[in-house]
Parts: C-alpha cells; sequence; structure tokens
C-alpha cells in the first residue's frame, strides 16, 4: 500500500494545480467564482481546501528559507499522511505566530525566494496594538485576489446598489485603511477621511441625503459618529462596515440608530484583512445564541463567559483548525501569497463549525426552521470568536475578557450613550488580595445626570450573569471587600489621562501609572 502514496500525492496535488488556476481565472469575474460557492459543495469545498494547505505548506518549505528553516528546527517536513477521509494529518506541521516564526526572521526570509521583488510589491504595517508596528510584504498576484475577493465579499453581504463609500479606517501605512481604498474604490465612490468626525459630517451634509452611504471604521468611531448631533440620521440611508474588534448586540443596536445596517468583517494584518465576514445569517445566529439558552449551550463554549462574533468563511482561501487552547490556527490555502502563512496563531479564541453539522445541532433542538426566510444563505463553515487568548485579566480563577465587558456596558441603556471606552485594570492591594478595577471613560460632553450606584450594580449583575466562573467569583468566592471595583471618569482623567496611545483602543492596562491605591 506504502507503493501507491507517492502516486496519491501526485494524483492529489495535480488537482491542486487545477483548482488553483481555475481561483485565479474565476477571480477576475464575480459571476464566475460565485460558481466555486454554490449550494451543496461544502464537502467538496472543505476537501480541497484542506488539500491546498497542505500542498502550500510543500510548496513554502521548498521556496521560503524561514519556513524551511522553522520546520527543520522542529525535525523537517513531517511525512503527512492521508486520513480515511482522505483529509490530510496537517496536525503533524508545527504552528507558528509572531514571536516565533515573524520576529524571529526577516523580511526577507520570509518571502518566496528569499528576495523581496524589485516592483509590484506593497508594505503596510499592523496596528501595533500588541507592541511596536510590524511591516507585512505583499506580493502583486496577491493583492489582485485580495481586491477581487473583498469585492465579491462586499458584494455578496451588501447587494450590488451603488454606493457612496467612506473610509473611516486608519490611513497610511495601516494595513486595513490602506487596503480597503485599492480595494473598493472601483467598485463605488470612495472618500478615504480616515477616522475624522469633521471630514465624515461636511461629507455627508455637502453631498446630502440622495446617496448610499457605506461608513467603515472602528466600532468606537463609530459610536462616537452615531452620537454626532449634526446629523439627522433618519434623512440618510447610511450602513456600516466594522473591523478591528467585535462589538455586542446591544452595540449593533445602538449604532442602528444611525446606521440601516451593520456588518462586521474578521481578518489581520498578519493574514489578510477579510478572512471572513457577518451576514444577516450569522447576525440572526448570534441573536439566537443570546435569546435561547438551548442553543448557546449546543453552539458555543460557555465557558468562556462571552458571547462569540459568528462569521462565515470560504474554506477554498482559508483551512482554519482550533488547537488545545483553544486558539485558531489560520492556513492561507493560495500559494500566490509572497509571504505565506501556515497554522498561523494570531491568538484569537475561537472554533469552527461546518454548515451541514451546523445545520443537523439546530435541527435536533427544532430551532433550524427559524432561519428558512433569511435571504442570500450559503454554505459556508461558521466562525465563531470569543476575541484575544492574552487579553483578559484573571479574577478568583473567572478569565474576565474585554468582549464580556463591552457587551455588559452596551446593554446598560442609561450608560450606552455616555460610554466612550473603557478599561480592565488587575493588580494587588497593599494586603496582597487580588483587585478588578473596571474603569469606564465617559464622553467629554456627559454631565453629571447618571446614576453612578445603578450602573455599577447591572454592571456587576449582569456580568456575572454572561460568565459562570465570574459568578461564582463574585458571589461565593470574594468576600465584599474583594469586590470588583468600578469606577466612571470623566473624558481624559484617571488612567484615561493622555488619550489612547495607540490606534486602536486599548482595553487591558498593564503598565499604565494610574494606581488610586
Amino acid at each position: 500500500m506504502n507503493i501507491l502514496v507517492p502516486f496519491v500525492h501526485f494524483f492529489i496535488f495535480r488537482i491542486v494545480n487545477i483548482i488553483n488556476l481555475i481561483e485565479r481565472l474565476f477571480a477576475r469575474k464575480e459571476t464566475l467564482y460565485k460558481l466555486l460557492l454554490i449550494p451543496g459543495f461544502e464537502n467538496f469545498r472543505w476537501g480541497i481546501g484542506a488539500w491546498r494547505a497542505w500542498y502550500n505548506s510543500r510548496s513554502t518549505y521548498k521556496h521560503v528559507p524561514a519556513y524551511k528553516s522553522y520546520l527543520n528546527k522542529h525535525g523537517g517536513m513531517p511525512n503527512i499522511l492521508m486520513k480515511a477521509n482522505m483529509m490530510p494529518d496537517l496536525q503533524l506541521l508545527p504552528e507558528m505566530d509572531k514571536a516565533s516564526y515573524v520576529k524571529a526572521y526577516s523580511n526577507e526570509q520570509r518571502v518566496r525566494g528569499g528576495k523581496i521583488p524589485r516592483k509590484g510589491v506593497m508594505v503596510d504595517e499592523s496596528s501595533g496594538s500588541s507592541g511596536k508596528p510590524t511591516s507585512w510584504v505583499r506580493g502583486p498576484v496577491e493583492r489582485a485576489l485580495t481586491k477581487q475577493m473583498l469585492q465579491l465579499s462586499y458584494h455578496r453581504v451588501m447587494g450590488s446598489e451603488q454606493t457612496f463609500m467612506i473610509n473611516g479606517f486608519a490611513l497610511g501605512a495601516w494595513a486595513t485603511g490602506l487596503n480597503v481604498t485599492m480595494s473598493l474604490t472601483d467598485i463605488a465612490i470612495m472618500k478615504s477621511t480616515g477616522p475624522d468626525i469633521e471630514k465624515i459630517v461636511n461629507t455627508m451634509v455637502e453631498f446630502g441625503p440622495k446617496y448610499h452611504y457605506i461608513i467603515m471604521g472602528y466600532p468606537p468611531f463609530l459610536k462616537t459618529l452615531v452620537d454626532d448631533e449634526r446629523l439627522d440620521w433618519k434623512k440618510y440611508k447610511a450602513d456600516a462596515i466594522y473591523g478591528g474588534e467585535g462589538i455586542s448586540e446591544p452595540m449593533r443596536g445602538y449604532l442602528l440608530k444611525g446606521f440601516q445596517r451593520v456588518i462586521g468583517s474578521y481578518g489581520a494584518s498578519d493574514l489578510e484583512i477579510n478572512v471572513a465576514a457577518e451576514s444577516d445569517f450569522t447576525i440572526a445566529l448570534r441573536k439566537m445564541i443570546i435569546s435561547d439558552p438551548e442553543v448557546r449551550e449546543v453552539l458555543t463554549h460557555t465557558e468562556y463567559g462571552v458571547t462569540p462574533m459568528v462569521f462565515q468563511y470560504n474554506p477554498l482561501a482559508y483551512y482554519i483548525e482550533c488547537n488545545d487552547a483553544g486558539e485558531l490556527l489560520i492556513t492561507i490555502c493560495r500559494p500566490t501569497n509572497i509571504s505565506p502563512k501556515i497554522r498561523y496563531n494570531i491568538h484569537d479564541r475561537g472554533h469552527v463549525i461546518r454548515h451541514e453539522l451546523l445545520k443537523k445541532k439546530l435541527q435536533k433542538i427544532g430551532k433550524w426552521h427559524h432561519f428558512k426566510d433569511i435571504k442570500g444563505k450559503v454554505d459556508l463553515p461558521i466562525l465563531f470568536l470569543y476575541g484575544r487568548s492574552d487579553m483578559s485579566i484573571d479574577y478568583y480563577g473567572a478569565n474576565v475578557t474585554p468582549d464580556s465587558v463591552r457587551e455588559v456596558l452596551f446593554g446598560i441603556d442609561e450608560l450606552a450613550p455616555k460610554l466612550s471606552t473603557f478599561r480592565l485594570l488587575s493588580y494587588e492591594d497593599k494586603h496582597q488580595n487580588k483587585i478588578m478595577h473596571i474603569a469606564i471613560e465617559l464622553t467629554a460632553n456627559t454631565k453629571n445626570t447618571y446614576n453612578e450606584k445603578s450602573i455599577k450594580t447591572q454592571l456587576l449583575e449582569n456580568l456575572a450573569k454572561l460568565n459562570k466562573d465570574f459568578n461564582n467569583a463574585y458571589y461565593h468566592t470574594a468576600t465584599p471587600d474583594q469586590h470588583p471595583k468600578v469606577t466612571l471618569h470623566e473624558f481624559g482623567t484617571g488612567p484615561f489621562e493622555g488619550g489612547q496611545r495607540k490606534l486602536k483602543n486599548e482595553y487591558v492596562a498593564t503598565d499604565l501609572k494610574y494606581d488610586k491605591l
């Protein structure tokens, strides 16, 4: 039987080569690429995606000096065998992340051929949310495919209506803002303002309500825009596309005061900016997870204490796994990326459920019929995202994440319109008791017209309802003098003095000088 293995591999890789060629050709025209996503072929797409990931790992080992060195340090290229279902056992390949791979090798070592091409290459940066900004090298073919896939995803979610797009993501060398402008200018009227409230308000006033506006940006920025009293949102038809961080459903509801639709995109500068996206189906599914304990128990990891974001993604393009720590491992399946990523851990907690399995789970408990009237459903895998695995604080054995706190804060009706941002602080007091502190920054124009005690009570009680471990810690383990502290601060004061130091909001404070003790 082992004699046949090379022939099986040869046959599979020839199929992969054909699929790679077809995808590249079909990506040039949206109507053609849709043929690759037609319903009923979920198993085919999933299997081909795994084969492409396998093929790409071998190609990367052969052509990328850094990956060859990295694998050799882990024993070399493993002999990957086929499982009974014809799926390759990719778990034999070591996972990589920014620390172990990106920081360990130069940009030149991490590109195909070990040399950056002299032209056609674009270099952008990550936001530096986890430290010093990192440069990412994009080749001409992958940039073209990213553009085509972003346009396809946009039309699938937002439709084909002519729109006036306002790019409120940070511009300059930052990956998202730069790529969004370059990718979507062909299909819409585009104005790239960056996160500038004045420019966006002035633009909408100048061009008036006759256009269908699509405004893109980070969620806290979009909230600030909705709160701006100079725009009468009822006169405008405007949708929002957010990225960079998740939102809670209460926050989505808040944004819907100004926007007609609020759709999220999930990506990473390390990988690509549009790995997965929300749709009407995933939003409805997430709302059911929140409202129905049985659905929540069947589909999610309730022990994380946070409602996951829910997306769908193209398994032909991305092979997504989950390691033992609950973190996502993402392989870009396309062989065209100049700096490939194989089983790359971006340290986001999450998991994937195949569409057919999700359907069976919901049918078993009699809930699938609730989605029958949602238009545009596609049988693509569902990605559940619980937030950063390394951005939580411990409180008596409970992991409290910014995502869970955000969800609760925007569910407090009295607070939501006045909320600017928040931070979690964790420290020991003079008696060495571990203290959890939630600091809330109010908007600049907030007056003292709120019930601080009520806000604090609602925050902790609702967080206890959401997070079982926190519930046990709060009500049973911690003594009253060790309960979490909640403080409200005027804009730019206390732990928020000096404003944001990074492009994205910091929600976990570890090195601030502020300490009320």
